[in-house]
């Protein structure tokens, strides 16, 4: 499911008690990427695999930032769990890069959704990302590429000079997510190994075969309901 966070400049950041309720519902690895001065203005920040890692790179990189900053809190579908599947990606064909945990880039992504892509390294971001690389210095053709790519996925890019949305977000005083669902208590999430199996197709508790629509996911088996977050 995973929650993409996009706090554009001058608004302040979502409080360790909301992003605390993000890591709750997405507890696979968290990071973040922010402007800053340079020929490779960006920073990338990322592998945080316990709260508390978090919270000390919050402290350190974020209390007393104001520019342009992405976030994401990530749930494994696609992949394994490991520092360097977390999000943002930079664009390039290097998968050690991918995987860096600290980079400085002028391009940063993140991504919440499913993209229609396999790879034998990591996730449909990271290979989205590598497949991106070609267009490392031509933004604009990867941007339109991107649009084209995007459906129901949301996608955040940060450039060197502006932040690129694709998709549907939700603004929350001035922030934009790209859901929600981290926010609804009484949401009866699906444990990790239920989404797998899920997004494969089948029921995790009868092995029937799931009828999805855009909305959520339907066994006729066993009449269970699972919504799905886009």
């Amino acid at each position: 499911m995973c929650v993409a966070i996009y706090k554009p400049a001058g608004i302040e950041t979502p409080s360790l008690d909301a992003l605390k309720q993000c890591w709750d519902a997405n507890p696979d690895g968290a990071g973040f990427a922010l402007r800053t001065d340079g020929e490779y203005s960006i920073e990338i920040h990322k592998g945080y695999m316990t709260w508390k890692s978090f919270v000390t790179a919050y402290k350190k990189y974020l209390v007393d930032y104001s520019g342009d900053l992405l976030l994401h809190f990530r749930i494994a579908t696609h992949g394994g769990i490991s520092p360097g599947l977390t999000h943002p990606f930079s664009l390039t064909k290097d998968v050690k890069l991918l995987k860096h945990t600290n980079v400085r880039t002028n391009c940063a992504l993140i991504h919440n959704g499913m993209l229609p892509i396999e790879s034998d390294e990591g996730s449909d971001t990271m290979e989205f990302c590598r497949r991106l690389a070609p267009f490392h210095q031509n933004i604009p053709a990867a941007l339109n590429l991107i649009e084209g790519m995007a459906g129901n996925n949301k996608i955040a890019v940060m450039t060197r000079d502006k932040v690129h949305l694709f998709g549907e977000w939700e603004c929350i005083d001035g922030v934009y997510f790209s859901n929600l669902l981290w926010d609804w208590p009484d949401y009866n999430w699906p444990t990790r190994k239920e989404l797998q199996r899920l997004n494969k197709g089948f029921c995790p508790y009868c092995d029937c075969e799931i009828i999805p629509d855009d909305e959520m996911f339907y066994c006729p088996e066993c009449g269970d309901v699972w919504e799905k977050a886009q």
